[in-house]
């Protein structure tokens, strides 16, 4: 390798760990300033932004550069669709741009004002877009159906039976990532779930994410269900990373269906 190719190695590996650095002293900050843990924080417009902030400090750190103005748009289209207010995706723009100003190895203490209007302006129009456009019956990065169009499926079943029937034969499966994985592995696995879950439930079933621990499956209750089980455990439990899945039988009403999935998604460790 000649001197500039390894020059050029150098410093690409350490654009990688400043951006590295940046995005969990971020995702740090925004933790604690919202006072909530947010499973969605992270998404792919997370490293863009990163990577973009780390270049334009490479330069003039003027927060003017169509680069991270570009990533910033993104940003607010990846928040939207994840369903973060406007409010409160901004406040996370601002908290990135505090990390930076106090970070020890930002010199001169760069964007000590927060982010520049160019930026914010960029995030906001960004986040309109992913309001107007997002499929709102499917999560992006998974590519399964959302926890509100579950909702309406269900709807749509309990509205078939008679009252007090049930959703006519069908139950519910849950497959949940345990807790302790972090962010990144865990969408990282999500994103292989969903393409394993989409093979496996091919006849009608709706494969939906409840949250960012857990995927819920609507589907007609048979007598190979025990089976069907045992073979997807052992599919989705082959990596060794602690998945979980068991069924759940569905309540009478519509309503207790919906409260349930309620208490399934926001139970991050243990069964509900």
């Amino acid at each position: 390798m000649g001197t500039s190719e390894h020059t050029g190695t150098a410093v690409a590996a350490g654009r990688d760990a400043s951006a590295r650095r940046l995005r969990q002293g971020w995702c740090r900050r925004s933790r604690r300033d919202r006072g909530e843990p947010h499973d969605d924080w992270w998404s792919p417009a997370v490293e863009a932004v990163c990577a973009a902030v780390v270049e334009d400090l490479r330069g003039r750190a003027t927060g003017d550069t169509p680069a991270l103005a570009h990533a910033c748009a993104r940003l607010g289209r990846a928040r939207a669709r994840a369903g973060m207010g406007v409010g409160a995706a901004l406040e996370d723009l601002a908290a990135l741009f505090a990390e930076v100003a106090e970070a020890p190895d930002t010199a001169g203490g760069a964007y000590r004002g927060g982010p520049p209007f160019a930026l914010v302006r960029a995030a906001a129009e960004g986040w309109a877009e992913g309001r107007r456009g997002g499929d709102h019956c499917q999560d992006p990065l998974t590519g399964l159906s959302t926890a509100a169009y579950l909702r309406t499926r269900l709807g749509e079943l309990y509205r078939g039976g008679l009252p007090w029937s049930g959703a006519c034969g069908h139950g519910l499966v849950v497959v949940a990532l345990p807790a302790w994985l972090d962010p990144w592995r865990r969408t990282a696995r999500l994103i292989v779930l969903g393409h394993e879950l989409g093979r496996f439930f091919a006849a009608g079933e709706t494969v939906s994410l409840l949250s960012r621990y857990r995927v819920a499956v609507v589907a007609a209750a048979s007598g190979r269900t025990a089976e069907r089980l045992r073979l997807l455990r052992a599919r989705v439990g082959a990596g060794g990373d602690g998945t979980e899945v068991w069924s759940v039988p569905l309540p009478p009403t519509h309503a207790e269906a919906v409260d349930l999935l309620d208490t399934i998604a926001a139970s991050e460790d243990g069964r509900p």
